[in-house]
């Protein structure tokens, strides 16, 4: 894909954000309307994208890549976690503070923003893999990212896997169900999810512009703190994944690309959910998944053009 057709197709669904920015200033659409749109896309319209992206011929080469995903989500969490070790000693936060600054350095938003964005930006033979990054980030955050967030909150660290069971997981394991077994959903019903999980990133865009709407700019940016964590999260760790595909693996295929992409995503939006879940530090989570998706509107098409001249 050239750099003019990568900056179009974010130019494209970057700016469906501004009609939900001025239906939000305008008191048009609420709160609560806001989560039912997002309801709607977290339950139905992103599993049928899911299902429809792994519509895809098996092969052995594919399924080898699921594998090699995984691995390098591993070492990529190894180095997050790391690089979130010095970063909250370096600048003194409290034990729980550190514990969520952890969590958002490390998880990002690569379901609900990701992929949307890897669809425009390289199509549906790139939403397989993006969906195969989801289901391991969704592993790591319903397993490790939960003790995060119990600790961030003075709780004992405890973890329920029934909460890894959601329509996104479920979405993503009939999708490659169907990939595995090579069978293609008939006519009607296959047109039908296409049509559905199409209207994803339209939503998606709508919710976050509903999000961006509802904040006070001066509230937003007035966290040092969280400067540090979109730097950290949107430029070095993307940063570092890019020189260990490129440089240390020499692997520059369209699911190098992916993962790359990927891991570019702002925080994830779970973030909050869980922090008033177990009553740990709402405002600064809420502040801090803002504050970085709008950096990355600058920031992710700096990653997709670095990616085309490569």
């Amino acid at each position: 894909m050239g750099i003019s057709e990568i900056i179009n197709s974010l130019a494209m669904i970057f700016i469906m954000i501004i009609p939900g920015i001025l239906l939000s200033k305008k008191d048009i659409i609420n709160e609560n309307q806001s989560k039912g749109i997002s309801t709607i896309v977290v339950n139905i319209t992103w599993p049928c994208l899911v299902i429809s992206g792994m519509q895809i011929p098996f092969s052995k080469e594919t399924l080898i890549s699921c594998g090699y995903i995984f691995i390098i989500m591993i070492v990529a969490f190894a180095l997050a976690f790391a690089l979130s070790y010095v970063s909250v000693k370096l600048i003194k936060l409290k034990i729980e503070k550190a514990y969520l600054f952890t969590f958002m350095l490390v998880f990002a938003n690569t379901g609900f923003i990701g992929i949307p964005v890897i669809n425009a930006i390289y199509g549906k033979k790139a939403v397989f893999y993006a969906s195969m990054v989801e289901m391991a980030n969704d592993i790591f955050i319903f397993t490790i990212g939960i003790i995060l967030i119990q600790l961030s909150a003075g709780e004992k660290a405890k973890i329920n896997l029934k909460e890894l069971i959601s329509p996104g997981i479920f979405g993503i394991i009939i999708g490659f169900c169907l990939f595995l077994f090579n069978y293609k959903l008939p006519g009607f019903l296959g047109e039908s999810v296409n049509m559905i999980g199409s209207a994803t990133t339209p939503l998606t865009m709508l919710v976050i512009g509903l999000q961006l709407g509802q904040i006070n700019i001066k509230e937003l940016l007035g966290d040092l703190n969280l400067y540090l964590l979109s730097f950290l999260k949107l430029i070095i760790i993307p940063g570092v994944v890019f020189l260990l595909m490129r440089f240390a693996l020499n692997d520059i295929s369209l699911l190098a690309k992916v993962i790359i992409i990927e891991f570019a995503m702002p925080v994830a939006t779970c973030t909050s959910i869980f922090s008033q879940q177990y009553n740990s530090d709402v405002p600064f989570a809420t502040k801090g998944i803002l504050l970085s998706t709008v950096f990355s509107i600058i920031t992710i098409p700096i990653f997709a053009i670095l990616l085309e001249l490569n």
